[in-house]
Formats: structure tokens, C-alpha cells, sequence
């Protein structure tokens, strides 16, 4: 790379690459990787069932807490809806408006 291509902070000038080639077409990351092994594993028909049981028992045991830990970001971050349980209601616009931040505990009476 010659020296007209940066500035005098040693900045590459906009529209100029620092990688022109970019990443190799076909290379895994590793995060693929990881997601993909992860994939296979949760996919066998005898972890199926154990993830099942689990996530049945933690409906069962903490409904609420399940909903907005397990269900919740998994729903895409435009849904609406309420959702009523005994004596209390959660409506949430999004992902993030279920309650203020570092305040879910006293909000949703998770602990």
C-alpha cells in the first residue's frame, strides 16, 4: 500500500481498503464453526428429547421467567402482544421495552 492512499494520521482515505482482496471466498470463521457443531449435536433425536424435558420443566417450574428469557428473544424484535399470568400483566412493543434496563427483576418479578 504507498503512502497516498493514507492520510497523515496513517488513516486509510475513505473508500480505501486496508484489505482490497477481502476475505478468502469459502473460509469458515470460527463462530460458524462452533454454531454448526452446535447444530449437530442439539439435532440428534436423543438430545431433542432432553432439550424437550428441560425446557418443558422450566416452563412448568418458572413460566414467566421461561417467557421472557426463553421465548422472548427468540420472537423477532417487531412483535406486540400481551401475555396474562394470576396477577400479573407483561406487554411489551418489543425485545427491549419489557421493562427499563437493569430493572427486569422488580418489574417482572424475576429473580
Amino acid at each position: 500500500m504507498n503512502e497516498i492512499e493514507r492520510s497523515e494520521e496513517g488513516r486509510f482515505q475513505p473508500g480505501t481498503s486496508g484489505n482490497p482482496a477481502g476475505k478468502p471466498k469459502g473460509l469458515v470463521s470460527g463462530r460458524s464453526k462452533a454454531l454448526g457443531a452446535l447444530d449437530r449435536i442439539v439435532a440428534r433425536d436423543e438430545n431433542i428429547e432432553i432439550l424437550e424435558a428441560a425446557l418443558e420443566g422450566a416452563l412448568r417450574k418458572r413460566p414467566l421467567w421461561f417467557f421472557v428469557n426463553i421465548v422472548m428473544p427468540l420472537l423477532p424484535k417487531e412483535s406486540k402482544g400481551v401475555l396474562e399470568g394470576g396477577d400479573r400483566v407483561i406487554e411489551w412493543r418489543g425485545l427491549l421495552s419489557v421493562c427499563p434496563s437493569g430493572e427486569q427483576g422488580k418489574c417482572n418479578g424475576i429473580d
